[in-house]
């Protein structure tokens, strides 16, 4: 372990640690997460010392599908990613000699290749737990969807676009937690981990409120083959989570505006229940982008994709509770371990 006044890094390979010289050759760590998207880290080696002579780093160390594991931290270390080796990007020169090793968790396995298969009368969970099986995946199942699917196609698509189509359709997300895939609904709202204050807890605070303009009111409309009717779902209201500790939701903010109501054609939905899921899922879809900001601040490896976080010291309208969409974790022997988290907002 590396450590500086402003932070501090551990990596294993495989389970195990590195050998000393390669982590002392070890300059700077990197680690992005995002909702639905594989996290990815990067760590850069340097080759020559600061004297100038070349320092003992065997590269043939690492391998592509070596598994990485990198923690991150000022006063104590947190994991922040379980990953494979997928990139080693070595670089010589007279001037400066260097290697980056970069990589993703294990969503990014879903991306390999292919797939075409029909699923018939299975709700989303049995779906994605065949999904994460065919991809070799663990897979933790956090929600309860009641709806069985008369028929769902993966249509030549690899298994990643497969499971984001799901994703979109009913307001779910995919994330890692370690090597197991977390299928869950959308935790966008729910109770704030931490709450951080500006200016004390974050140097910067960077926001962007944007009346929504589609979505107000959802109709949904598909189509009974048994009965040879067509059938509508919807949706024009949520929750009091949806204020997330503000007074209004976004839409309720746009109420001065032009209405924002829409409608989804959805010839292949053919069950009520189903087709409601898709009208809600797009009510709180087109809400996310209500307010959507960055924030930055000293090393926080609390601060992942996928949890909500309070903020204060703003104004009474931008105060409040914040989902973390992304964070960018990054640590460098000059200047410690800094944190940047994307956050939005779906009420004021």
């Amino acid at each position: 372990m590396l450590s500086v006044q402003t932070g501090a890094f551990k990596i294993l390979k495989n389970r195990s640690p590195l050998p000393s010289s390669i982590v002392a050759a070890i300059h700077n760590v990197r680690v992005h997460d995002e909702i639905n998207v594989p996290a990815m880290f990067s760590f850069t080696l340097d080759m020559v010392k600061a004297d100038g002579a070349w320092q003992d780093v065997d590269l043939d160390v690492f391998k592509p599908g070596d598994q990485i594991t990198i923690f991150l931290g000022l006063n104590q270390l947190h994991q922040l990613i379980s990953g494979d080796i997928t990139a080693i990007e070595p670089s010589f020169s007279t001037a400066s000699s260097a290697a980056t090793i970069r990589g993703f968790d294990r969503m990014y396995r879903l991306k390999f290749g292919t797939r075409t298969k029909t699923y018939s009368l299975l709700n989303d969970n049995e779906i994605v737990s065949d999904v994460a099986r065919a991809a070799r995946l663990p897979v933790t199942l956090e929600g309860q969807p009641d709806t069985i699917n008369q028929y769902v196609i993966q249509n030549n698509v690899s298994n990643y676009a497969f499971l984001m189509e799901r994703c979109k359709q009913l307001d779910y997300e995919l994330l890692m937690a370690d090597t197991t895939l977390v299928f869950r609904p959308s935790a966008e709202g729910n109770g704030a981990i931490k709450t951080l204050s500006y200016p004390r807890d974050l140097s910067a605070v960077s926001l962007n409120l944007k009346v929504p303009t589609m979505g107000q009111k959802v109709t949904a409309i598909g189509y009974d083959v048994e009965t040879n009717a067509v059938i509508t779902a919807l949706a024009q209201s949520g929750t009091s989570q949806d204020k997330m500790g503000g007074s209004e939701t976004g839409y309720e903010a746009a109420e001065d505006f032009p209405s924002s109501e829409m409608t989804l054609q959805c010839p292949g939905i053919s069950d009520p229940a189903a087709l409601q899921a898709v009208a809600d899922a797009q009510f709180q879809s087109q809400l996310q982008s209500f307010i959507e900001g960055q924030a930055s601040l000293v090393g926080d490896s609390d601060l992942v994709a996928g949890v909500n976080i309070k903020i204060t010291g703003l104004s009474e309208r931008f105060d409040g509770t914040y989902y973390v969409t992304s964070s960018t974790h990054d640590y460098d022997d000059s200047s410690g371990y800094k944190t940047d988290i994307n956050v939005r907002r779906t009420g004021i």
